[in-house]
């Protein structure tokens, strides 16, 4: 843990207990205050001694044996207990993280969550750049939090929560959301208090991205999917035949739709999430409202020996499981098929490439070109110059 927040663990215990305290310094004060009238010797040391009950003050009176009674029990209640109790208490990372979050300066600022947001945020801590984050799903942001980077959970959109993240002093802001709403009241709220730090915005649809583009915005928007098709269209255009594309997302769209334009083409989308995708449609493209876990889903609506390609593009982790028994499924049953499987942790590559697949991450060939996009003293910059 950094000194920063050592510091404010003590703030946050001291703030809590300023109220006992006071009380505490009150009372001292009047038994300081009494000794320094009462007593004939009026040497500051020796008065201050009695008001610790350290030494016995020359006369007695009633004042002075019920303070020498009480004073040990409220310094051993507040003061004792404040140390041993408190400090020994493991702190609240989430206020300490929040806190955090108002102290950064010349920082990156990540908007919202995501597979983006992840290689933005390990690249920052790999080249211990000055960032912060802010998500409204605490569990996302849990491992940050507990690492003690600077994190805040709640609604972007509140105009506190942004300003806690000292936007004003802002260097680049990275808005990873696919949630419109949000990306637009955060740019217009930003621009109110920063006018010229970049702010980055993943954008699927045209006209949001031209709206975030124009004046005064001037935002860098993009769209993650469109990105990726450069690098997978490809291999779908080095290919004949049939193809499936299993995945519910805009880049899954966007590569079948572009398979069904393609002569002597067809393909077949598995999409249990959406009844139709945002390009027309034609007799090409097949969309098949399924999630399909094992072979015998698909052979339900497609015959596998005329299969040339198959695309498992799911964007949960929780669903590796499900590509990793169907990859392994068709490499033993159906090896003329060319595979590929959409991966969010670069270490499950080679378990992929085991059964004779290709990986693919959109995320981090976004990130690659996001870099290709920002100024040197970006965070994210390949040659990274203050």
């Amino acid at each position: 843990m950094s000194v920063m927040n050592y510091l404010i663990e003590i703030h946050l215990k001291l703030k809590q207990y300023k109220y006992p305290f006071l009380f505490l310094f009150l009372f001292w004060l009047g038994g300081f205050t009494y000794f320094f009238f009462t007593e004939p010797i009026h040497e500051f040391w020796a008065i201050f001694l009695y008001s610790l009950t350290v030494r016995c003050p020359s006369t007695t009176s009633d004042f002075a044996a019920f303070y020498a009674l009480v004073w040990p029990i409220i310094l051993e209640v507040i003061v004792f207990g404040f140390i041993i109790g408190e400090l020994l208490e493991k702190y609240n990372p989430l206020i300490t993280s929040r806190i955090l979050c108002k102290h950064q300066h010349n920082h990156t600022v990540i908007i919202g969550y995501d597979h983006l947001s992840v290689r933005i945020i390990e690249h920052c801590i790999e080249n211990k750049r000055s960032f912060c984050i802010i998500e409204d799903d605490e569990e996302k942001v849990e491992d940050y939090i507990n690492q003690g980077y600077a994190v805040t959970v709640g609604d972007p959109t509140d105009t506190k929560n942004l300003l806690n993240l000292n936007i004003k002093d802002a260097k680049e802001i990275f808005i990873c959301t696919n949630d419109y709403r949000i990306a637009i009241i955060c740019s217009e709220k930003i621009r109110n208090y920063n006018e010229k730090c970049p702010i980055y915005v993943r954008a699927f649809e045209g006209h949001v991205r031209e709206y975030l583009q124009q004046e005064p915005l001037n935002v860098f928007a993009f769209s993650v999917s469109k990105w990726a098709m450069d690098a997978v269209v490809k291999w779908s255009r080095a290919s004949k035949g049939k193809a499936i594309v299993i995945g519910r997302d805009h880049l899954c769209h966007r590569l079948a739709y572009d398979i069904s334009t393609q002569d002597d083409r067809e393909v077949f989308l598995f999409d249990d999430i959406h009844d139709g995708i945002p390009f027309p449609e034609n007799e090409k493209l097949h969309i098949i409202n399924d999630f399909p876990r094992f072979l015998s889903d698909i052979r339900d609506y497609v015959n596998l020996s005329e299969v040339e390609q198959l695309y498992i593009f799911w964007t949960s982790r929780l669903e590796f499981d499900e590509a990793i028994y169907l990859t392994a499924k068709i490499f033993s049953r159906y090896p003329d098929i060319e595979i590929f499987v959409r991966v969010f942790d670069d270490e499950l590559n080679d378990v992929v490439k085991r059964y004779n697949a290709k990986t693919f991450s959109s995320s981090l060939y976004a990130f690659k070109m996001l870099q290709k996009n920002v100024p040197p003293n970006s965070s994210i910059a390949l040659e990274y110059k203050k």
